[in-house]
């Protein structure tokens, strides 16, 4: 019990409730401040917490580490790029094309393909018959295709390979000149 309402105890006591059983001529501004920075306090400290907690599992889930593959993957040299953009020109539509189920199994054949080409231009290794299997089992997965066309566009990315590996042959030599 207290001396402001006989019927509640202390602990059921809020600031509220104690303004507004007080007289306003019985509160001096001091003390209304203090009641009210009470009120606003109870009020925002849940709030608050709740923030708190949603930014601190906000910033331990939305920056995760990156992984050694994600690392290396993030660090592709010009040649990749290159590589890459040869292989994936003229292929879009026929890419949208694609049935679901084969659109991962497509994508991850042809990083696989890239990244074997890449090796062999870096490597200044690279053989025409070897790029034309790789790029041209690459495309087989595409159902329903020529294998005419597909042999066509095999070709073709072949040969803008090799001018490539040429290119970066004739960048290099005038580099150590």
């Amino acid at each position: 019990m207290n001396s402001i309402d006989p019927k509640l105890t202390e602990a059921e006591m809020t600031p509220e409730k104690k303004a507004e059983q007080v007289a306003p001529a019985e509160l001096s501004s001091t003390k209304a401040d203090e009641i009210a920075i009470e009120q606003t306090n109870e009020k925002e400290a849940p709030v608050l917490e709740a923030e708190k907690e949603k930014v601190g599992a906000a910033a331990v889930t939305a920056v995760p580490m990156p992984t050694q593959a994600q690392v290396v993957a993030l660090e592709k040299d010009q040649a990749t790029v290159e590589v890459e953009n040869i292989l994936e020109d003229g292929l879009k539509d026929i890419y949208g094309k694609l049935p679901d189920n084969l659109k991962p199994v497509f994508k991850q054949k042809g990083e696989e393909t890239a990244q074997a080409i890449s090796r062999m231009v870096k490597e200044a290794s690279v053989k025409f018959g070897e790029i034309m299997k790789l790029i041209l089992s690459w495309l087989k997965i595409i159902p329903g295709v020529n294998r005419f066309f597909l042999e066509q566009e095999a070709k073709i990315k072949a040969d803008r390979i090799v001018l490539l590996t040429k290119q970066i042959e004739e960048d290099k030599s005038k580099i150590t000149k």
